[in-house]
């Protein structure tokens, strides 16, 4: 592996240039299917709920997932209505859920993000990702009480 040596200290850039570069990757393969990061997440996000959700509940998974704001959140959800892969509940307007068209899409993004990540993690030892994934949780936990706090 090259670019990172025992003296390495795990901080900010690190996890950052790793995050952008995952991304860009994982972006590629949504640009393909026509999506955006944030639309893929969303869709994530209601086939992870398994049922209908409210409209705000939606959104605020989408906030909690990337900090984005509300609207964007909201503007994200709108686009997915518009490309008919969400709908509202014909007698909920205000739950929506995945159509069968996004439940096909949400499939194909599960299964690109599977494919990145066998290839980007799957020679890694185990034990070393149990660790990563502990101090990458607690980090990521502190940002989230900070960003509470403020």
């Amino acid at each position: 592996m090259t670019g990172v040596d025992m003296s390495t200290t795990l901080n900010g850039q690190i996890l950052g240039r790793t995050h952008h570069a995952t991304r860009a990757v994982l972006e590629r393969e949504l640009g393909r299917l026509g999506l955006t990061f944030a639309q893929a997440l969303l869709l994530n996000a209601l086939a992870a709920a398994d049922t209908p959700l409210p409209r705000a509940e939606a959104a605020r998974r989408l906030v909690d997932a990337v900090k984005v704001p509300t609207a964007t959140a909201h503007g994200t959800l709108t686009e997915l209505i518009a490309a008919t892969l969400v709908a509202p509940l014909p007698t909920d307007a205000s739950q929506v859920a995945l159509t069968p068209t996004g439940r096909q899409a949400q499939r194909l993004v599960a299964a690109a993000s599977a494919e990145i990540g066998a290839r980007l993690w799957s020679d890694l030892a185990a034990d070393d990702l149990v660790v990563a994934a502990r101090v990458l949780d607690v980090v990521r936990r502190r940002a989230e009480q900070a960003l509470a706090a403020a």
